[in-house]
């Protein structure tokens, strides 16, 4: 069954009702440090998790990403050095026209798919003080930074990972192991903190740090973007 439909012009960013989303959670959202290679887009994604229902239901648990645009040359971005490498399927669909009528915001974010991006780089996990059960490992920093990693490679890397069509495939292959978390120091807000890393992967870095207050930092970059990312982190991006 095909469904088809338009966006109205006045329909609202969806981005801004993600960020009211966020800010009802009442979380510090956590990003890379400003840095000039790249343009922070704001949050990309909220999962949570809660317990009972109705007015007695709570969250319990909660994961918000940022994403970014990365910028080879930011003091030219007409550069063609700042395009990224489309396949053709993408720059076939790119070059079809569109109606001139459809909200500003989706036309900008139609064209952001010509550049590179950092798609959930960061990711800031919270949990209700006292909701965690006895042996609660998908918790624990290098848990959650393994997740993260795994996610990014099944959405991003398929085709290198030999994956087929996720709507068809039986059950989750897991692409990384526990095994390849290593303890690395991570900076954030200007300070070294005691974290993790996975430098194993041939296509993505991943880096982890728990924060004083109970939340984790988790961030995953592409290898062939980072040159132009320093990963390093402030507890509030805003």
């Amino acid at each position: 069954m095909h469904i088809g439909g338009r966006v109205p012009t006045d329909q609202p960013d969806l981005k801004l009702a993600m960020r009211a989303e966020a800010d009802a959670l009442g979380i510090a959202v956590a990003g890379f440090v400003p840095q000039r290679h790249l343009e922070d887009l704001g949050v990309a994604g909220i999962s949570s998790h809660g317990q009972g229902s109705g007015a007695d239901a709570v969250t319990i648990s909660a994961a918000v990403a940022r994403m970014y645009m990365v910028w080879k040359n930011p003091d030219d971005r007409s550069d063609p050095v700042n395009l990224a490498d489309l396949t053709s399927e993408m720059e076939d669909a790119l070059a079809r026209p569109v109606p001139r009528d459809l909200p500003p915001w989706l036309l900008e974010r139609r064209e952001r798919m010509r550049h590179p991006s950092l798609w959930e780089a960061v990711q800031t996990h919270w949990f209700a003080p006292g909701s965690a059960a006895p042996g609660d490992d998908e918790r624990d920093p290098p848990e959650l930074l393994r997740a993260h990693v795994d996610h990014i490679l099944h959405n991003r890397f398929r085709d290198e990972y030999g994956l087929g069509d996720p709507t068809m495939e039986p059950g989750w292959t897991e692409l990384v192991s526990i095994r390849a978390v290593q303890p690395r120091a991570v900076v954030v807000d200007g300070t070294a903190r005691d974290g993790f890393t996975i430098d194993t992967d041939a296509f993505v870095l991943g880096l982890a740090v728990p924060l004083d207050d109970g939340r984790v930092i988790t961030s995953v970059v592409e290898r062939d973007l980072l040159p132009w990312v320093t990963t390093e982190f402030v507890s509030d991006a805003g």
